[in-house]
């Protein structure tokens, strides 16, 4: 099994999933004449020109752009030896991204998952959908209803594209939706995994929520059901029907409901599921208002996989999809563009993790464009290269020590991963004579950290004598604040800009009063962002750190307040007096995160 410093990216083939052939079911009857009708879904581009057909699907939409993934932690559970590495686990481990769910989708292999769930924002609005209100789930959502109901589609149908490249033949996807979208999206369904392949339109149904007197209460979600072929993984689930059946039951298939006292039998599970929602009351609670339940999630994953299976949701929110399918022995990968949702999910999923009787595999936190700066100092020369090389959009070199790679024929060069590094004009003149004696050619481009004023007077000084240019792209402290760098990203979609970013973890300073008998004060209000823009957004507390994995103590994972503020001062009282070991997880709105640990001798 490859270290994660000395892991390359598996290169994937460009797979492109097929559009059904649905001519005879959007045929226009010859009485009607001539209509135009629209085959494809909202957003997939075809251009027809003179002896030239481009398909460009949703590209010219939504860019492709290729980065890299940084594994910023892993939580392991002693069993990394039992799992093998595979192309969508490429070290054994199960998978939690953090970044932009289509960026990271169209990096994973084709044919890999048997079951999607999602739970994409819904139509109605973005500040109901804004739930941890950091920086990335702000950019990613603003857009979404710039265009009215047209835009929210394109932008869900880009995705669900790569969805339907990433399952198996025999896999399925389930979307949930509300009243907002859903009639529209089956239409966009029909088009992408074709209509013969819906197979079930799901009703939940539950009692919470507030009632109206200008209309009927709306009290269920909608969850429209795909395969992405005609032979799919079904196993049936039996539910209690109270209904006295008079056909194909024997009087011993009843049975008396010890909690009602009424009579029941067994039968096959129906397309409406009354389930309650996630109340204040319940475990299951975390503290956002679009938590789904498990028992919602449970009953589509044994429905539709097997133990071992693959389960993928790519709008993790609070975890519900990977902690189900943890519980239930799959094998999963999740992702959300929230940096406090990616906290909340690993703490939830590490909780469920050390519960299972069986084996389970490790796994990975993963970063795709905002990339930790701490973590990147821990590479490898070779490593770090690789990295910043692949950020820059080049190809690595490997013939020469002083030649790092290219890009558009172009040399590149990389300093150390070191943040206090400097290129000096020692390195300018090295590089300068490998591409010249190696390369043959007058241009080359310097990537670093840091460029003292030697270096930038060599550089000018072999551009106006020896007519050998090198240009300087710096990489600034938290982001890329140089244009230069991320050009070939911000070129391709003007809101690219915030894709790719370099940012420092908070800095966390607690103050901790005595208050009571065995009860502290815990104030991490002076506590700071050390990004642009940076402010505290969320704060987690383990009072019983194991010194192994972050592990967060009941209601001390997501705090608010009662206007949506991150709580940044809490009281705890210990079960008893000792020496304690304490951890505080803190993020901030741009994607940093730091865990502190601190010792108490709790009196």
């Amino acid at each position: 099994m490859k270290n994660a410093e000395e892991r390359t990216q598996i290169q994937l083939a460009d797979v492109t999933p097929e559009l059904p052939q649905q001519t005879e079911f959007y045929k226009i009857p010859a009485r009607f004449g001539n209509i135009p009708v629209d085959e494809a879904p909202l957003g997939f581009e075809v251009v027809t020109r003179p002896a030239e057909t481009k398909v460009t699907k949703f590209e010219h939409a939504y860019p492709k752009i290729i980065l890299p993934f940084q594994e910023v932690n892993r939580i392991k559970f002693g069993h990394s030896d039992k799992f093998e590495p595979t192309n969508l686990f490429p070290d054994g481990a199960n998978r939690l991204f953090f970044g932009d769910n289509l960026h990271i989708m169209r990096q994973l292999p084709s044919n890999s998952i048997d079951l999607i769930y999602i739970d994409p924002p819904f139509f109605s609005g973005r500040n109901y959908n804004v739930i941890f209100g950091d920086k990335n789930e702000m950019r990613s959502f603003s857009d979404i209803w710039e265009d009215g109901m047209p835009g929210y589609l394109i932008w869900l149908n880009a995705r669900l594209y790569e969805m339907k490249r990433l399952l198996k033949n025999t896999g399925s996807i389930y979307v949930h939706l509300d009243w907002h979208a859903s009639h529209y999206v089956k239409v966009e369904m029909d088009k992408i995994f074709g209509y013969k392949n819906f197979q079930n339109e799901i009703v939940w149904y539950y009692k919470s929520g507030g009632a109206t007197k200008e209309r009927f209460s709306r009290k269920h979600d909608i969850l429209l059901l795909y395969t992405k072929s005609f032979n799919w993984i079904f196993n049936p689930q039996k539910e209690k029907s109270y209904m006295m059946h008079k056909y194909g039951f024997k009087k011993s298939d009843f049975q008396i409901d010890k909690e009602t006292g009424l009579q029941y039998s067994m039968v096959y599970a129906k397309d409406v599921w009354e389930i309650p929602s996630v109340g204040s009351a319940t475990s299951e609670r975390i503290g956002y208002p679009t938590q789904k339940p498990e028992p919602l999630l449970e009953k589509l994953i044994l429905a539709s996989t097997n133990e071992g299976d693959i389960v993928a949701d790519f709008f993790g929110g609070g975890g519900t999809t990977a902690s189900v399918a943890q519980r239930l022995n799959r094998r999963w990968l999740t992702s959300d563009q929230s940096r406090i949702a990616v906290s909340v999910i690993m703490d939830r999923l590490t909780k469920v993790s050390e519960g299972q009787m069986f084996e389970v595999p490790d796994f990975t936190v993963e970063h795709c464009g905002i990339y930790e700066v701490p973590k990147l100092e821990q590479y490898s020369e070779q490593h770090f290269r690789e990295f910043v090389i692949k950020c820059y959009g080049g190809q690595k070199y490997d013939d020469s020590s002083d030649l790092h790679g290219t890009r558009q024929g172009v040399p590149l060069y990389v300093g150390s991963p070191s943040r206090n590094s400097v290129i000096t004009k020692d390195d300018v003149a090295k590089f300068a004579k490998a591409i010249f004696e190696i390369k043959h050619t007058h241009t080359g481009t310097m990537l670093g950290w840091n460029f003292d004023q030697t270096a930038k007077k060599a550089a000018e000084i072999l551009k106006a004598r020896e007519n050998v240019r090198v240009d300087f792209v710096r990489l600034e402290l938290v982001r890329l604040e140089d244009d230069a760098f991320k050009a070939h990203i911000t070129e391709k979609h003007e809101d690219y800009k915030d894709l790719l970013s370099f940012i420092q973890p908070p800095e966390i300073k607690v103050n901790i009063v005595k208050i009571g008998k065995l009860t502290y004060r815990f104030d991490v209000s002076e506590s700071v962002s050390l990004n642009p823009d940076g402010k505290i957004a969320n704060v987690q507390w383990d009072f019983n750190y194991n010194g192994k994995r972050f592990r967060s103590t009941d209601k001390y994972n997501y705090l608010r307040d009662k206007k949506g503020n991150p709580i940044l001062i809490v009281e705890y009282e210990f079960p008893k007096p000792g020496e304690k070991l304490i951890a505080c997880s803190v993020q901030d709105n741009q994607g940093g995160e730091k865990t502190e640990i601190l010792k108490l001798d709790v009196k």
